[in-house]
């Protein structure tokens, strides 16, 4: 089988008579599918297979052809069942898949196998880190190998590029832009986290707050805004807004943020409110963000005069230059594009924010700081809030914002902590809703005055002009709504146009490569924007610096407006739901008012035919009483005799039934009685028969009745004895341990006894001895006396103290053991005499009770 649709591949690349067509390739392709799914072997199978592919690409596959491209797309697109990603990624992406995505001239089919195929790469489980990279490759090629409108360097170059050569670029963008909207849609979780890491690169903000607009634009989208409420991108995108200083990058972030709110407010109101102070914070910034124009600079002419002759424009940053906390870790974005621009409109943001908050956003207006503080919200700056804030500049640009707006009905019925606390009023309500009754909220300014007359343009109209800000604000314009239509529909269909007036008058100013001689600020002011549209950096040397920035300027205005009409377009298609919702009800009602009518009119055709018809039947009812009421009265009579016979007869049958009735008990009753009474006869009968067979067991049984009274009292007796006999030998148990402890106690006390005698008869050995001993000493001390001299003397006397002293203390001892030897001497005889009194028969034995061991009533004979 791989064999058959490498050959039948081989003969269509090329243009072989013998090949078949593409559909019969396309089911080989197919029945090899099948066959993979219950192959043993399958891996091996499609290894095999794939080898084969790569040797026809590599032999048969013209790769400047869109036809092969085409066919071989569609090969791969068929086999994408069995195709891991792995292969895909490792094999075929470079050789097929990045090659066609290039192609603006191939057929919608194989584009779309190549889309499919790209999103398997994308989806289908293998390992981690391949598809990961792989991911992430496709991103960084959206982000860094497409055409990105915000880089002067791919401006230039694309100026430049031939027009086969841009169709190829625009076509790889817008697949590559393709695929990435509709892997978003199927995994956004892991897409938001890529796009999330690139997004702290500053340049590539611009291009991914571009994607995120397409991607909301989607109308599966919304299924996956809780997802994009919750993740770190989110978070990104606000403190891109709070901190990047380009007017085109917050342009679009508000733009982003203008589809997200109604979003967020449908399915994802709780993380809407968390991020609600951030979203204030925005707001703040916002409107006092100061237009970027050309600006002298009097200290550069003294420190860069030889670069820039003295003179350079000095862009005015979004707010006020504060510089970021160095704990943010954000690296933030300071120009996109080097033209003046005015400052980012927000007006729809702030209309948003009004709509969905209006309590909370008052409240912040009133102190933008305090409200942040309480919140806990952190300073973005390297400064606290009180300072980062111009309060006055906030309450001056934002009452200029509520005077357009109407009062909103919830600032009555809430304050700030319940609109936080409570259900919001929203609840329940679609996006389209929101978004349209938030539109409801702003009030359509006119003009009071026309529009003044054209006339000359003075000199300081001309220094208007030349500085490109030109007021148009108060000039009303005509067009024609028939015309625009046309326009449309023209530019949409595949038909040849002719342009007719098709050069364009552009800003002369913007193409101005000489200032005048008698503007010497205005020419050192163009020769500093020259050099730095022609800086190597970002321009290539032989554009010109006037022609760059115009360029420039135009490529921002491009972007822009296409901004602003994918934004219109999805304001536009959730108008299109609201008012389609609108009309289904407007229908209904319709319908129901003329239903109501309807059924109106024929209640009343109803209640006329109903008057008609009661009057009618009043005329038949009278008549009918009159001729009712004269058979009333004849059929009365009649009616009354009738019943009177009738009752009289009912009153005779009822007497013959109830005697006849009496006659049939009383029988009755005789013959149960005399039945009864057989029956008792017999009964007494037996009964006295069987008093008498069972005379003799009832004597029996009375006596065994006897019996069994005396052999319970008896038991009872028994009972009582062996509890008593219980007791006692529980007692005498007790006697007989404690009986043990004493004798154990008499021998402990007679061995101390005799321990104490010994003592004390050692005490009065030591006693003699040291009476000996004294005696002896009394007399070599008059011995000493007589012989030696006082020093003697008084040493033999303190001697004969300490020996005195010794003999009282021993006698005091010997006294105290003498008294002890007598307290135990009366102990041992009281223990003598208890011991003796027990063992005289005070306590009897157990074994000699005169109780008879068993049960009496067992030994009863």
């Amino acid at each position: 089988m791989p064999s058959e649709v490498v050959r039948q591949l081989r003969l269509l690349l090329e243009h072989s008579p013998q090949a078949g067509s593409e559909d019969e390739l396309y089911t080989l392709v197919d029945h090899f599918v099948h066959r993979w799914t219950t192959a043993e072997e399958p891996e091996q199978l499609l290894s095999t297979f794939e080898d084969e592919l790569q040797a026809i690409h590599r032999d048969a596959v013209n790769h400047d052809s869109y036809v092969h491209a085409g066919l071989f797309l569609g090969v791969l697109g068929h086999l994408s069942p069995a195709l891991p990603a792995t292969a895909i990624i490792e094999t075929w992406w470079d050789l097929v898949l990045r090659p066609a995505l290039r192609e603006p001239r191939l057929s919608r089919a194989a584009l779309t196998h190549a889309k499919d195929l790209t999103l398997i790469a994308l989806e289908r489980p293998c390992e981690d880190e391949k598809q990961a990279n792989f991911q992430r490759r496709i991103l960084d090629l959206y982000l860094l190998d497409a055409f990105n409108e915000g880089s002067g360097d791919d401006i230039i170059e694309w100026a430049e590029l031939p027009e086969e050569e841009r169709h190829r670029r625009h076509t790889w963008k817008a697949n590559l832009e393709n695929v990435l909207v509709r892997y978003c849609l199927r995994q956004p979780e892991t897409l938001f986290t890529h796009v999330n890491d690139c997004f702290q690169v500053p340049e590539h903000r611009l291009q991914i707050l571009g994607f995120l607009n397409r991607f909301t634009s989607e109308r599966e989208a919304e299924q996956h805004v809780d997802i994009l409420a919750g993740h770190a991108l989110i978070g990104s995108i606000l403190t891109s807004l709070l901190v990047d200083n380009s007017t085109t990058v917050c342009t679009f972030s508000l733009t982003l943020l203008a589809k997200l709110l109604p979003l967020f407010a449908v399915h994802a109101c709780t993380d809407l409110k968390t991020m609600l102070p951030r979203l204030f914070a925005i707001l703040s910034r916002v409107v006092c963000w100061k237009e970027r124009t050309a600006k002298l600079d009097p200290e550069a002419e003294v420190q860069d005069g030889d670069e820039t002759d003295g003179t350079m424009p000095v862009p005015v940053e979004g707010s006020r230059a504060i510089d970021t906390n160095p704990d943010l870790n954000w690296k933030r974005l300071e120009l996109s594009f080097t033209a003046p621009s005015p400052a980012p409109p927000p007006h729809r943001y702030f209309a948003i924010l009004y709509y969905l908050f209006p309590c909370n956003l008052l409240q912040f207006l009133r102190q933008p700081a305090n409200y942040l503080v309480d919140r806990g919200i952190e300073s973005p700056y390297a400064v606290d809030w009180e300072e980062a804030l111009d309060h006055d500049q906030i309450k001056t640009k934002c009452e200029v914002l509520l005077l357009q707006h109407v009062t909103h009905p919830q600032i009555i019925w809430r304050n700030a902590a319940t609109e936080m606390d409570e259900t919001p009023f929203f609840e329940g309500y679609n996006v389209a809703r929101i978004v349209a009754e938030c539109q409801t909220l702003g009030i359509r300014i006119s003009p009071l005055t026309p529009p003044p007359v054209a006339s000359e343009p003075t000199p300081e109209d001309g220094q208007e002009l030349t500085s490109g800000a030109v007021d148009q604000h108060h000039h009303k314009y005509r067009l024609s709504l028939q015309d625009m239509l046309t326009t449309t529909v023209a530019l949409r269909s595949d038909y040849d146009i002719e342009l007719v007036d098709a050069t364009p008058v552009w800003p002369y100013q913007l193409f101005q490569a000489e200032p005048t001689a008698t503007s010497p600020g205005s020419a050192r002011a163009s020769v500093y924007s020259q050099s730095r549209a022609v800086s190597p950096e970002r321009l290539r040397e032989d554009v010109p610096g006037h022609l760059a920035h115009a360029i420039s300027s135009l490529q921002r205005e491009i972007l822009l407006l296409r901004n602003e009409l994918n934004f219109e377009s999805w304001l536009s298609r959730e108008n299109v739901k609201q008012i389609t919702t609108l009309y289904e009800h407007r229908i209904l009602s319709r319908h129901a008012e003329a239903e109501r009518q309807g059924l109106h009119n024929k209640l009343r055709e109803y209640k006329a035919r109903a008057t008609r018809l009661e009057k009618l039947l009043n005329n038949e009812k009278e008549q009918s009483e009159r001729t009712k009421s004269k058979y009333a009265d004849w059929n009365n009579g009649l009616q009354a005799k009738l019943h009177t016979l009738r009752e009289e007869k009912r009153a005779w049958k009822m007497e013959t039934a109830a005697l006849q009735q009496a006659e049939k008990d009383l029988r009755a009753n005789f013959a149960a009685q005399g039945k009864l009474l057989a029956q008792a006869e017999n009964k007494v009968f037996q009964l006295e028969t069987a008093r008498k067979e069972t005379q003799h067991k009832v004597d029996r049984l009375r006596d065994y009745e006897h019996q069994i009274e005396q052999l319970t009292a008896t038991q009872k007796l028994w009972d009582s004895d062996v509890h008593k006999h219980k007791e006692m030998k529980e007692i005498m148990r007790g006697v007989l341990s404690k009986h043990q402890k004493l004798v154990l106690r008499v021998e402990n006390y007679q061995h101390q006894f005799a321990q104490a005698e010994e003592q004390a008869r050692a005490y009065r050995r030591q006693i003699t001895t040291l009476e000996a001993k004294l005696a002896f000493t009394k007399m070599q001390h008059q011995n000493v006396r007589r012989d030696s001299g006082p020093r003697k003397h008084v040493e033999a006397q303190a001697d004969a103290s300490r020996s005195m002293a010794e003999i009282v203390r021993l006698r005091e001892k010997n006294s105290e053991l003498e008294e002890q030897v007598d307290d135990l001497t009366s102990m041992v005889e009281i223990l003598r005499s208890q011991i003796g009194g027990r063992n005289m028969g005070l306590v009897s034995d157990p074994t000699s009770s005169p109780m008879l061991l068993g049960s009496p009533i067992l030994a009863y004979p």
